[in-house]
C-alpha cells in the first residue's frame, strides 16, 4: 500500500512538472517610465547589429534594502524565455553622473538578463575593459563630467563597446591597441 501511494505521488511529481505546465507562465513587464527609454535603445541598437529581440519579460525596481556596493543587479542569465528578469536597481548609491553612464548601467544588466552575458573583466591591449560587462565601471564612452584638462571624453568609444556587447567576437577597435 505505502509504495503504491508513494508510486502516484511520484507520478503526479514528474506530471505536474511536464513543459506543457510551463507553457502557462504569464511574463510580466513591469519597467519604470525612467528606464523605458534605455530598454527601447537596448532593443534598437541590437537591431542595428542583427539581433532581433522581444523583451515582454522584465522587471525594474528599485530595492533600498541592496548593499551598497552594488549598483543594480540581474536576478538571471538564463535565456530560457519563462524566466522571469528582474533588474534591482540600488536607488541608495548614485552610480551615474550623466545619460551615458545611465545607459552603460542598464544595458550591462540587460546584457546579463537578456542576453545571458556573465561579466568579463578582460583588458584590451591598452589597458582598457574589453567589454561593456565589465564589473564596476559605468563610464566606458562617458563625455567629461568635471570640466577640467584632464577630463578625457571617451564618447566615440560607444560604438565598440555596444558592438562588443551584442558580439563578442568583435575585433579590438584602433583606440584599443
Amino acid at each position: 500500500m505505502i509504495k503504491s501511494v508513494l508510486l502516484v505521488n511520484l507520478l503526479f511529481l514528474f506530471l505536474g512538472c511536464s513543459k506543457e505546465k510551463d507553457k502557462g507562465i504569464v511574463p510580466v513587464y513591469e519597467v519604470p517610465d525612467e528606464f523605458q527609454p534605455l530598454v527601447a535603445s537596448f532593443i534598437q541598437e541590437g537591431a542595428k547589429r542583427g539581433d532581433t529581440l522581444t523583451i515582454n519579460n522584465l522587471i525594474i525596481k528599485y530595492d533600498y534594502s541592496m548593499n551598497t556596493s552594488y549598483c543594480a543587479l540581474c536576478n538571471s542569465l538564463s535565456l530560457d524565455p519563462t524566466v522571469q528578469k528582474i533588474i534591482t536597481v540600488n536607488p541608495n548609491v548614485r552610480c551615474s553622473n550623466n545619460a551615458e553612464e545611465s545607459e552603460a548601467l542598464i544595458f550591462h544588466e540587460l546584457g546579463h538578463c537578456i542576453l545571458g552575458r556573465s561579466h568579463n573583466n578582460q583588458l584590451l591591449p591598452n589597458g582598457d575593459p574589453k567589454s561593456i560587462m565589465v564589473e564596476h565601471n559605468v563610464g566606458l564612452y562617458a563625455p567629461c563630467f568635471y570640466p577640467i584638462p584632464s577630463c578625457e571624453d571617451l564618447s566615440y568609444r560607444r560604438t565598440y563597446y555596444l558592438d562588443e556587447l551584442f558580439n563578442e567576437q568583435t575585433p579590438v577597435p584602433q583606440w584599443g591597441q
